[in-house]
């Protein structure tokens, strides 16, 4: 079954704030988890597993808000429409992607387990 024109354009509008979402309950449920088993923090290369993990969370949430964004393909048959859902998804994506950094660089300033 094919999504109706409006849930497909407000799935793409919206795809960039839902991935910093799951990105945010992602990276805190997981420090939680490593910081209650302090025998699951590891260390490699000088920097613990909490630390690795929200760097990679990081990384994955940027790649898959820039992967989305550049398959968009609206399905209005207006073009000012499908102008407009480009730009709100830009511009969604592009908050979504500071707030993944400004969460990701946190980690550097705070330790993760403290």
């Amino acid at each position: 079954m094919r999504a109706s024109p409006f849930t497909h354009n407000f799935l793409l509008m919206f795809s960039g704030p839902l991935i910093w979402a799951v990105h945010f309950v992602a990276i805190y449920g997981f420090i939680g988890i490593v910081c209650a088993r302090p025998a699951m923090n590891l260390v490699w290369l000088g920097i613990g597993i909490a630390t690795w993990g929200v760097i990679g969370a990081g990384f994955a949430a940027i790649a898959a808000i820039a992967a989305v964004y550049l398959r968009i393909k609206p399905r209005d048959a207006a073009p000012d429409n499908r102008s407009f859902i480009r730009w709100m998804s830009l511009t969604l994506s592009l908050l979504s992607a500071i707030a993944v950094v400004w969460e990701t660089m946190a980690i550097f300033l705070v330790p993760a387990c403290a």
